[in-house]
């Protein structure tokens, strides 16, 4: 059975699966150039239908994940503001008013439109599925689990914001939900806007920085803005912290009394910032650690799986495989609500009982690749000459030059699902070079730099330097490095001691992995830093893209395939 999944929210996203076995994934911001698009993912579903050799017609089921027409607990809401404030009236009413015109009213008339705009063929008619039951099936479904505990957390479905479930074989049962206005995702979201930050998109920004500082507010923030409660539940004090308010800017004169007022875009970061910082990331983890923990005492299951936007937490993950009682956890590479795309083709499958090829998702290649023509063609276009190499000339090269303490652009193969870049679309450094990070900053990222880079570790190696309990293939767990591995790899350990890690198996990412152990026997460290193939933008998709990127920095070096390209000397970057 051939079921397309997609999502046309935040985060738009299509996903092709065939029997229970993913053909294709990928975001429509990596296509349109914007980060975080919205919309219907035209060429998305164009390149999950093309990855097949199919058109529209061909498709059994589009499975959508999201039950549009269920406002009623957002209406309600709605009213309750218009009693409480007018202003939250007015921001709510207006991006209600905006959702109605173009996202809900896109998928009130979903099949003309796919069949207008995707191929001229005809669409079957969508079917439309629980939010968060997608995201359960985003990870348990591809999970190495039989019988799992299940924990969805975002800022908001169709009413709710977290699901506590169990799964076993291809059922998914609910135990527990969170109805709005009760959302961690929410609260972490209005206290990235409180922080000056954009909510919604830098809310990783505000987990790196919660390193820098000292817990000083948690009692504060667990006292008059978000409570645990007995039964497995929290609840968020809205009078108080509001999102929707916050997300324009707005925050309560008694918040501003307990915390001191908000900081702007720009404005310094602080001390008091990096405690509130450190106080919600804080807090989070415990309100987290109280679901998972009340999740595992109802199920006694081994295993949890991780799903919604929460999920890239990756410290706060950490923590719960940790300290919540489970053996094992599992957070899929696409765990927002691009993933959620993925998952109704999976719970369409699984409802139909047409998963027959279940298989677990140990590697995050779900995107379009291109040919060797290809990358010739962008370099061309550009004025640039690449020279060939083969697999192993290249990564012998590539290692000594990353060893001299050169920057590498990596494109190699499909692309990844998810945000991470995991050795298909990255950037690469010596992680030996504490002077590195200026560096990136300098040529490519001009980001904060307090933000950290990560370490891509041959899988077998991670125990020397990580204190790291099960592989971590997606750069979704933290671990803390090893004393006597601090001073070998300064440029991927953060003010904490911790690193996030992305661990490289046998099979999954051959190429990358051959560079590992080139770099290994280079330097004697099969370590390398890796961080995303963009600057200010979402991670490169073509050759094109990756091209155009090159030249607009002042990375040395960029492998296109096989195709190994130096900086000409008459081309500086300009970012």
């Amino acid at each position: 059975m051939l079921v397309l999944g997609l999502s046309n929210m935040r985060d738009a996203a299509a996903a092709l699966v065939e029997d229970g076995r993913i053909v294709a994934a990928a975001e429509e911001e990596r296509f349109v150039r914007i980060k975080h698009a919205s919309g219907l993912p035209i060429h998305a579903i164009r390149y999950c239908l093309g990855e097949r050799g199919i058109s529209l017609r061909d498709v059994e089921a589009v499975a959508v994940p999201w039950k549009y027409w269920q406002i009623g607990r957002r209406a309600g809401l709605a009213l309750s503001a218009m009693v409480r404030s007018p202003q939250l009236f007015r921001v709510k009413g207006r991006r209600s008013a905006e959702r109605l015109s173009q996202e809900w009213a896109e998928l009130a008339l979903l099949r003309r439109r796919l069949s207008r705009r995707i191929d001229g063929t005809e669409s079957v008619r969508p079917v439309f599925l629980d939010h968060h039951m997608c995201h359960a099936a985003s990870s348990f479904l591809v999970s190495p689990f039989e019988r799992a505990a299940v924990l969805v957390v975002d800022g908001a479905s169709e009413s709710h914001s977290t699901l506590l479930g169990s799964a076993d074989g291809s059922t998914i049962r609910v135990l527990k939900r969170t109805p709005l206005p009760h959302s961690l995702g929410q609260f972490y979201a209005a206290m990235t806007a409180y922080l000056g930050f954009t909510p919604d998109q830098d809310e990783y920004i505000v987990m790196g920085l919660a390193a820098y500082g000292e817990p000083r507010y948690v009692d504060l923030l667990r006292t008059h803005v978000l409570r645990s409660q007995s039964d497995g539940d929290f609840t968020l004090n809205v009078r108080l912290l509001d999102f929707h308010l916050a997300r324009v800017g707005v925050f309560s004169p008694r918040l501003i009394d307990l915390l001191g007022p908000h900081r702007r875009s720009g404005d310094e970061i602080t001390p008091r910032h990096r405690d509130i910082a450190a106080s919600v990331q804080g807090l989070l983890e415990e309100v987290l650690l109280h679901l998972a923990r009340y999740l595992q005492e109802a199920t006694r299951a081994d295993a949890l799986c991780l799903a919604g936007g929460v999920a890239y937490n990756c410290v706060a993950n950490s923590r719960l495989r940790r300290e919540a009682g489970f053996q094992e956890v599992y957070v899929p590479p696409a765990a927002g609500d691009s993933g959620a795309a993925l998952g109704a083709a999976l719970w369409h499958s699984a409802r139909r009982g047409a998963l027959r090829d279940r298989s677990v998702m140990r590697a995050a290649y779900w995107g379009p690749a291109f040919t060797e023509e290809d990358c010739r063609r962008a370099l061309a276009a550009a004025g640039l000459r690449g020279q060939r190499l083969s697999d192993g000339d290249l990564c012998e090269k590539i290692a000594g030059e990353l060893a001299r303490g050169r920057l590498v652009f990596w494109f190699q193969g499909r692309m990844e699902w998810g945000p991470r870049a995991l050795g298909h679309r990255s950037l690469l450094a010596d992680p030996r070079r504490e002077d590195i990070r200026a560096v990136i900053n300098a040529k490519v990222k001009q980001r904060e730099l307090f933000r950290p880079f990560a370490p891509s570790v041959l899988e077998e190696a991670a125990a020397k330097y990580f204190d790291l309990p099960a592989p971590s293939p997606f750069m979704l767990f933290t671990a803390p490095v090893k004393p006597e591995a601090k001073g070998l790899i300064p440029a991927v350990v953060h003010v904490d001691g911790s690193a996030r890690v992305q661990t490289v198996d046998r099979e999954s990412n051959p190429l990358f992995r051959r560079l590992l152990e080139a770099f290994a026997r280079e330097t004697g460290l099969p370590v390398l830093l890796n961080t995303s193939f963009n600057v200010q933008e979402p991670i490169v998709c073509t050759p094109q893209d990756a091209v155009a990127c090159f030249l607009r920095t002042d990375v040395e070096w960029l492998a296109l395939g096989n195709l190994l390209v130096e900086r000409p000397d008459n081309v500086r970057g300009e970012a």
